[in-house]
Formats: structure tokens, C-alpha cells, sequence
């Protein structure tokens, strides 16, 4: 069958028009990265995403250069691992900054490329944005609940016992399988989701830090702005005036 396929593709006279078919659909982000993880090509939607205008911009790009760091080095291990052990990722539910600076949860899938002498080249990815937690991955569909109690609930504390109790599940066996999916501990994963909340009000309103802070559950401003600028590298006030604008 492979043969077949490669015998197929090879007799196509505009081999590029299959990656063209990426730049029409406007909700999956498209791209190719090369064997030392720097960006090569991306489609249309991809550009828009990261804020470049044409492709010149993000060739050579790492995820370094747009992402905070713990995001991105989130995914500087998995293309590692694509890359070196040859590893598909499929529907990897994971967090991303988009084009307006709201965290937003998206499904990413990873593919190696390998080249004709059969190293590995480098790898192709998609990344698709979740606008809803009932558009998870089958595999997360065990968990929707709690996102959603926790999405809900972000003003309020949050006991991850209840959360367990959600899921029917023991406290244990709910910490495991939820850390084993989301690559997150259930404390990580709520503080996460008040800093996507968080970071929503900041650039789309001009509420008080302090409103912001208490609104998103952190106890007190002092507490929030340390969080933030852990998760960011620049504070709630820095992060308005930058993504506020755009």
C-alpha cells in the first residue's frame, strides 16, 4: 500500500498543491519543522496565530520566540521526541498562547518526516483549537466534567477531592490518569485555567488587577501578579499594554 501511495504522489505534477489544501481550512494550524526543532513552513492559519506576516518571518523560528517558556518547552520535548525516538503524537491535548494572547486549550498531532536515506528530517504537525471541552479527544472525554467544574467554578476554591468525586474516581487513581493526560497535576491544571481567565479580562476589559485577581480565585493581587509573571515572564499590568492593544 505504501508503495502504491509513493508511486502516487511521485506521478502528481504539483506535488504542493496537497500542502495548499492546508491554507483553506482556517481552523487547523499547519506545519514543518526541521531534525533541530526550528520552524520551516506553516499555513496561512499558522501565520496568523504567531503574528507573522508572510513565511520569511517564522522560518528558523522556536517555539522560544513566541510561546512563555513553560509552554515552550512543553513542546520542545515532544518534537524532541517525534524527532529522536520516532514517536507519533496523536490528539495531545495541550495549552497555547494565541494571536491575541488568551491561553486557549488546543489538540496536536505530530507526525516524523523521514528523508530518502531514512533519517529523520525533521517533523509535520496540526494543532486544532478546543472551543469547548465537549470537542476533547475521545480519550479526555472521562475528564469533561471536571474541566468544566473547574472552567465554572475559577472564582471559587477548588477541592481536587470533589473533582475526583466528579469523575468517579478514587483521589489517586483521579491524580494519575489526570497527570498521565494533561501532562499537569489537577492543582497545575486549575492555576492555569485562572491564568487563561485571568489573562482574557486583562486584555479585553479595564478591571483593576486586584478585581481581576479576586475574580479569577487568586486570594490577594500580590499572589496573582507573582503567578502571572512566573507563567508569562512580564507582569498583569506589562501584558495589558502589550496584548491589550492588539
Amino acid at each position: 500500500m505504501d508503495k502504491v501511495v509513493s508511486k502516487f504522489l511521485s506521478g502528481l505534477r504539483d506535488r504542493g498543491n496537497i500542502e495548499e489544501m492546508f491554507d483553506i481550512l482556517p481552523d487547523i494550524y499547519f506545519y514543518i519543522k526541521d531534525h533541530n526543532c526550528r520552524w520551516i513552513m506553516c499555513n496561512k492559519a499558522c501565520l496568523r496565530l504567531l503574528n507573522f506576516r508572510n513565511l520569511g518571518e517564522v522560518y528558523g523560528a522556536t517555539e522560544g520566540d513566541f510561546f512563555p517558556p513553560k509552554i515552550a518547552e512543553l513542546i520542545r520535548l515532544d518534537d524532541c521526541d517525534v524527532i529522536n525516538n520516532q514517536r507519533r503524537i496523536i490528539n495531545r491535548t495541550e495549552l497555547i498562547v494565541d494571536e491575541v494572547g488568551h491561553l486557549t486549550w488546543v489538540s496536536t498531532n505530530k507526525l516524523p518526516l523521514i528523508a530518502k536515506d531514512g533519517s529523520v528530517a525533521g517533523l509535520m504537525g496540526t494543532t486544532r483549537i478546543l472551543t469547548r471541552s465537549d470537542r476533547l479527544p475521545d480519550e479526555y472525554q472521562q475528564f469533561r466534567s471536571v474541566i468544566d467544574h473547574i472552567q465554572t467554578k475559577v472564582d471559587e476554591k477548588i477541592d481536587v477531592k470533589e473533582l475526583a468525586r466528579i469523575s468517579c474516581l478514587s483521589n489517586s487513581q483521579f491524580r494519575r490518569r489526570f497527570r498521565m493526560h494533561f501532562r499537569l497535576s489537577p492543582q497545575e491544571f486549575i492555576l492555569r485555567t485562572r491564568l487563561q481567565a485571568a489573562s482574557k479580562i486583562l486584555i479585553s476589559t479595564d478591571r483593576p488587577i486586584i478585581n481581576v485577581a479576586l475574580s479569577c480565585g487568586f486570594s490577594d493581587q500580590s499572589y496573582f501578579t507573582k503567578q502571572f509573571s512566573k507563567f508569562f515572564e512580564q507582569s498583569p499590568g506589562r501584558y495589558r499594554a502589550i496584548w491589550g492593544q492588539k
